[in-house]
């Protein structure tokens, strides 16, 4: 079968171009939401922690003074099982369940913290509640454009997490049809608010899952949007690591699509997309930079990315730091087997 087909080699090139959108930006933000969440509950715990052992030295100064001027019979009362303070200031944390306690339930900036804190919990349970809580809430307020790009992310992520607990990988038509709504979703935020960095993130995230139900050239011309949202998303929200490495998956799949590939763009397009190696190494050390050795896939890209410049030292530093990561999800363990495997390649590559 000839590789120079164009009738196979389209297909190749949209695969290349929009693996980024394909299913795999889903991957992309699993790996990165998961140690995010490890992250933020390890220091709120470790907070938490602090704080219990201060109340304890605290009830024991009160203990002693009211036990010189009274009786421990009348103040029993009065003190507080540090144990019960800790649970209360879980449950207000976030990390016991889902039910967060607020006074003012209508403050705008309250909901959306309640609702990132289902987010971070994760799980499908915490995801229908988020979502059914955001229709209620575009509902009340139709204007809000934050609450739109958290809708969107919402089916967004209900959706995929139907799709990978089930024993077929492919989609059906409710998750079709509520990836589609998160895409008018994330669509409405931009039109009320174009600088939401958030906004436009989930709309390349979500682009490129509903492009793979696309036509071969619609893939590829997607690509291109998809680019200029990651771009505006960095512009809007530049210490967004996430979108960062987003870029770098862009720019690195774009580097190495082959020559063939690369002349069926040319056909099809006027301007072809066009990145470099440099730009796609650029990015993926910036998302280093904004949060270290955190996510396996970063890692892994890091050590793909200097193999292809040949500067193997570098490659397998990047490779190690992969190898010691913990895993978190299925994809984390994929994208660990391959750092194995390429360690294995090319650990001894310049003993040779």
């Amino acid at each position: 079968m000839s590789r120079t087909s164009t009738f196979l080699a389209g297909p190749v090139l949209a695969t290349s171009i929009v693996a980024i959108g394909s299913g795999l930006v889903y991957v992309i933000y699993q790996q990165y939401l998961i140690t995010q969440r490890e992250k933020r509950l390890s220091s709120r715990i470790s907070q938490l922690s602090q704080t219990i052992i201060k109340l304890e030295g605290e009830i024991k100064k009160i203990k002693e003074t009211l036990a010189s001027s009274s009786s421990t019979d009348d103040n029993e009362d009065v003190f507080v099982d540090a144990s019960e303070v800790a649970q209360q200031g879980i449950t207000e944390l976030g990390i016991a369940g889902p039910c967060i306690r607020r006074k003012d339930a209508g403050d705008m900036g309250q909901w959306c913290a309640k609702i990132d804190k289902l987010f971070d919990e994760g799980g499908a349970n915490n995801l229908r509640e988020a979502y059914t809580l955001l229709l209620n809430l575009t509902d009340q307020n139709p204007d809000e454009p934050a609450l739109y790009w958290r809708l969107a992310k919402a089916g967004f992520l209900l959706a995929s997490e139907e799709m990978i607990v089930s024993t077929d990988d492919k989609p059906n038509n409710g998750q079709r049809n509520l990836m589609k709504s998160s895409l008018d979703a994330v669509t409405k935020s931009l039109q009320l608010d174009e600088e939401s960095g958030d906004a436009h993130k989930w709309m390349a995230i979500i682009m490129g899952s509903v492009t793979q139900f696309l036509p071969v050239q619609e893939q590829i011309r997607n690509s291109f949007d998809i680019k200029n949202h990651i771009l505006a998303a960095i512009k809007y929200k530049p210490k967004d690591s996430l979108s960062h490495h987003m870029l770098g998956r862009w720019c690195y799949s774009v580097y190495m699509l082959t020559w063939v590939e690369r002349r069926v763009a040319a056909t099809l397009f006027a301007t072809p997309p066009t990145a470099t190696l440099e730009e796609a190494l650029q990015c993926f050390l910036r998302a280093e930079d904004l949060s270290p050795e955190s996510s396996i896939d970063n890692a892994l890209y890091l050590g793909k990315s200097y193999i292809a410049k040949k500067d193997y030292d570098k490659a397998i530093q990047w490779l190690r730091i992969g190898s010691r990561l913990n895993c978190s999800t299925r994809d984390d363990l994929k994208s660990q087997n391959e750092i194995i495997n390429l360690l294995t390649q090319y650990e001894n590559y310049n003993k040779c």
